[in-house]
């Protein structure tokens, strides 16, 4: 109904896995309700909404206090938020627990202690789980952490997988030879992988390349395509000591990334942390088999002839795992395709639409 208002809230706009979500949202349901998109550098009644500029604590402080002095909160309508902070009906966890990242990506070390970002997102993260009626979590790795750290929201919890574009990530009638020689990758290669994500060094792009090296090894002429958007600085003299210039292929932010997933033998993200890597669930829904690790919500949805998951990509004996398993694989793209079909967009918008449903009901009988 026209006259029942959805705010989506996520501070940045843009191609990030959450933007991507919180744009869909948008649209999926502008037929359904008055969708407003609220993000900073936007205008809301006349206002512009602030947390574009400054340090990233401060820009999203800001942005907070913003929104939570909107006229927003109401029986008519339902806040969805994918952000930190916010007061919200519906919240998004996206992007896991903010502590449990740290853990992650510090390790013992205190340097974490000098961000004030830091010490920051912690409080707006559990404002957002402790204001939310529900806590969308996309991964049941993501609600196990969140249930970690916040038991006492365990009940909110609903768990709703990312859904694909079924009409963009599909089986190509084309020849892989066909796709590579159309977009410029080697057609000449023994193997081809491909890894598509953005923030290199959390996503694993070194164990990618370490692949390559332990498949030369074994006399594979195998290529690494890299798409998506991160510093490559760090692995660039790796890539240079080894000899592996020519069959490192960096090719950035693409507009037709299905057909990479669609050219390549497999995907690699051996990640450190994914809530749910939404380019290893369309590489599956494209045919392509995938290689990530246990830390990667989408092992979830995957099947034995998927790919591969593994626990610590640090080990050298992972990575030698990897490269043995790519040489000796045979999949079956009708049946990786086919397994992960149910996850479509449609079936996503509906989950949540069960969702923002409840939220109006529960809202018009107070």
């Amino acid at each position: 109904m026209m006259n029942q208002q959805l705010y989506i809230v996520r501070r940045n706009s843009g191609q990030g896995g959450a933007e991507r979500v919180a744009e869909r949202l948008a649209k999926n349901f502008s037929d359904l309700f008055d969708v407003h998109r609220l993000w900073a550098g936007n205008l809301f009644n006349g206002h512009k909404i602030p947390g574009v500029s400054g340090a990233p604590w401060w820009r999203s402080w800001w942005y907070t206090q913003f929104i939570n002095q909107l006229p927003i909160y109401n029986s008519t309508s339902v806040v969805y938020s994918l952000e930190y902070g916010p007061n919200c009906d519906i919240y998004r966890a996206g992007d896991g627990v903010h502590r449990l990242n740290v853990l992650r990506r510090y390790g013992e070390r205190k340097s974490w202690m000098v961000n004030p970002w830091h010490w920051l997102a912690p409080k707006l993260e559990k404002n957002s789980f402790e204001s939310a009626r529900y806590i969308i979590a996309n991964s049941e790795l993501v609600k196990s952490h969140i249930v970690e750290t916040y038991p006492h929201v365990e009940r909110k919890i609903i768990t709703i997988y990312n859904g694909f574009d079924s009409t963009v990530f599909k089986i190509s009638d084309k020849s892989k030879g066909a796709i590579r020689a159309e977009i410029g990758l080697p057609v000449e290669a023994d193997k081809v992988l491909l890894f598509s994500g953005s923030g290199f060094e959390r996503k694993g792009l070194h164990h990618a390349i370490n692949i390559v090296v332990k498949l030369h090894e074994r006399g594979c002429k195998a290529y690494l395509v890299v798409v998506g958007k991160g510093n490559s600085d760090y692995v660039k003299n790796v890539i240079n000591q080894l000899g592996l210039k020519d069959y490192i292929v960096f090719k950035g932010l693409v507009s037709n990334v299905e057909q990479y997933y669609q050219a390549a033998d497999l995907m690699v993200l051996l990640t450190r942390y994914d809530p749910f890597s939404n380019s290893s669930l369309e590489a599956l829904a494209c045919g392509c088999p995938v290689i990530t690790t246990c830390n990667n919500g989408v092992k979830e949805v995957m099947k034995p002839f998927s790919g591969l998951v593994v626990s610590d990509a640090s080990e050298e004996n992972v990575i030698s795992g990897c490269a043995a398993f790519i040489v000796n694989q045979m999949p079956d793209p009708v049946k990786i395709a086919k397994s992960v079909s149910h996850l479509s967009a449609e079936n996503e918008k509906r989950a949540h639409l069960e969702v923002i449903n409840k939220v109006f009901l529960e809202k018009s009988l107070k």
